[in-house]
């Protein structure tokens, strides 16, 4: 046992991670992982009140279960005194909206609100407030806003204002009642130390803050909700930059912790930009994939320009010294577990029990032994929608060349494909405006369980993909903000000290990608025609809007 420690709080969609890491070395000591009772909830509340298409929530109190579960269960697989701990660092998804009251409590917690969807929290796949991200967009185009460009010259539905220009629009008794709307990793610190913290980079990345201008103003919300009441003046708290104190932890949280009180926690982060932490991917041109339910792609650039069709552009939302693009897929995990669970015949569940596999490893198994283009498929990555380069929730996905003779794990073999070359497109976006991208890193769930589609990402991309050893970076680049607000350290030392080594490097085999080039460009043709205003797949998706 060596230390000082840090802790690494990790937030995701579907659970919370807590790692105990050794700040000489970054090695992992411990960790423990708590489930989210309540999952996601885009059917109905807990007390059975329905919910509209397009919701995805989740319950606050599930996140504060997890906290005090997984931190004590992580300490004593650990064998570390609670006084060793030194830093803590917190990250959790982004674009997650919560509303609180007048002592930073979530709305829903009180009974009065309980039944009510938009006091809970809004989570990043939330496709709600699609009307009102389209009015900001065509106001702020309209006022030839300049922050717009800083976020691809759109405004999506996943973000932070929208969401809470829905909540005035939809529910004004929770409007009303809430203090503040925050994202749920300020609420996460601020739980943590007491204090209101929000995030700097969260700011920036996720409700157009501008380091010189601040939000949005209100002139131009007026411009496009003419009856909205004031938005910023529910956005207060002390904006902390990455890699800084906010406060200590509260001697009430330390107690249930079994944690001494006043240790630095960090300013929140996203968790994904954590997952470039974790790596070490903090040279210019380092882009980082992080690959879960959903996926981002994390480029550290020297210009400060935006990209188009890239949805944010902030200072050091990534990795310090550098500016952070930031780009994203709706559905990755989320897509192929909906094939799994939707698609799969029952022949092949039995035979993935039979040889004691998971499913998505036995159509893995197979997939693998079928060469680039064979089975005549072409789909794309639009199961949720689509984030970058297009920014639209309303495209859904297609698959072209299906036949009597088509197999599962050609299907999923086409999807892994789609991923891949969504991935590609969003690197073209880039470079295409400026940024070079000059080392990819793969982190997240995916990466470290499924090498076929880390060779398919390094074929279809035409570069090398680096897989690190650690099987939690986002938790790693926690804990990394954890030794940061511990002072113990410059942010880029702590960074170099604690980032977990690559242990894979998969070189794209010339073959491959030179198939993958022309399906590449088939798949750009094929986005291009369905993306169109008049195409059928538009026609289609609105013909149902129009039947709900």
């Amino acid at each position: 046992m060596s230390g000082p420690f840090s802790l690494g709080i990790d937030y995701g969609t579907l659970s919370v991670r807590t790692v105990v890491v050794d700040m000489t070395d970054g090695r992992e000591v411990s960790s423990a992982v708590y489930e989210y009772p309540h999952g996601v909830m885009d059917r109905v509340l807990p007390d059975g009140t329905p919910l509209p298409d397009g919701f995805a929530l989740a319950h606050p109190q599930d996140y504060l279960d997890g906290l005090t579960d997984t931190v004590r269960r992580a300490l004593a697989a650990s064998g570390v005194n609670g006084g060793e701990i030194i830093g803590i660092g917190v990250d959790a998804t982004s674009a997650s909206l919560i509303p609180l009251d007048e002592n930073l409590a979530p709305l829903c917690l009180d009974q009065r609100y309980a039944c009510h969807p938009h006091s809970y929290i809004k989570l990043w796949k939330h496709h709600g407030a699609e009307h009102q991200a389209k009015m900001l967009r065509q106001t702020a185009l309209e006022r030839g806003e300049d922050w717009l460009s800083l976020c691809g010259g759109d405004i999506r539905c996943e973000s932070l204002l929208p969401k809470i220009v829905e909540t005035a629009q939809e529910d004004p008794e929770v409007y009303d009642a809430a203090a503040v709307f925050v994202e749920i990793g300020d609420w996460l610190v601020s739980h943590l130390t007491g204090k209101p913290v929000r995030s700097l980079q969260m700011a920036g990345s996720n409700c157009f803050y501008h380091l010189e201008k601040g939000y949005p103003s209100e002139e131009f919300l007026k411009a496009a909700f003419p009856h909205l009441p004031p938005v910023t003046r529910k956005m207060t708290g002390t904006l902390v930059p990455v890699g800084s104190s906010a406060g200590g932890l509260a001697p009430e949280v330390a107690e249930a912790l079994g944690l001494p009180a006043g240790i630095p926690v960090s300013a929140p982060h996203i968790d994904a930009h954590t997952a470039a932490l974790g790596c070490g991917a903090s040279q210019e041109g380092d882009l980082t994939a992080v690959l879960g339910t959903s996926a981002c792609y994390l480029l550290n650039s020297a210009s400060p320009n935006g990209a188009p069709g890239i949805y944010s552009t902030f200072w050091e939302a990534n990795a310090p010294g550098w500016y952070g693009l930031e780009g994203g897929q709706s559905a990755v995990g989320d897509g192929l577990a909906w094939f799994v669970e939707q698609c799969v015949p029952a022949a092949v569940t039995r035979e993935a029990a039979e040889r004691g596999l998971s499913v998505h490893t036995l159509l893995t198994e197979k997939a693998a032994g079928l060469a680039p283009g064979e089975s005549g498929l072409l789909a794309l990555d639009w199961w949720n929608g689509v984030r970058s380069p297009l920014m639209d929730p309303t495209l859904r996905g297609v698959v072209v060349g299906l036949s009597l003779h088509t197999r599962p794990e050609e299907l999923y073999r086409a999807f892994l494909d789609a991923i891949c070359f969504g991935a590609r497109r969003i690197i073209d976006c880039c470079e295409t405006a400026g940024h070079p991208v000059k080392r990819i890193f793969a982190a997240g769930g995916i990466a470290a369980k499924n090498p076929l589609m880390m060779q398919l990402l390094a074929d279809i991309c035409g570069r090398p993909v680096r897989v690190c050893a650690s099987a939690q970076t986002c938790a790693l680049g926690s804990a990394i903000l954890g030794a940061s607000a511990a002072r113990s350290g410059t942010f880029s030392q702590l960074i170099g000290q604690m980032a977990s080594p690559v242990v894979s490097i998969y070189q794209p085999q010339p073959e491959a990608v030179k198939v993958y080039e022309d399906l590449y460009r088939q798949y750009l043709d094929l986005s291009e025609f369905l993306c169109r205003p008049q195409s059928p797949l538009r026609q289609i998706s609105s013909l149902k809007k129009d039947c709900l």
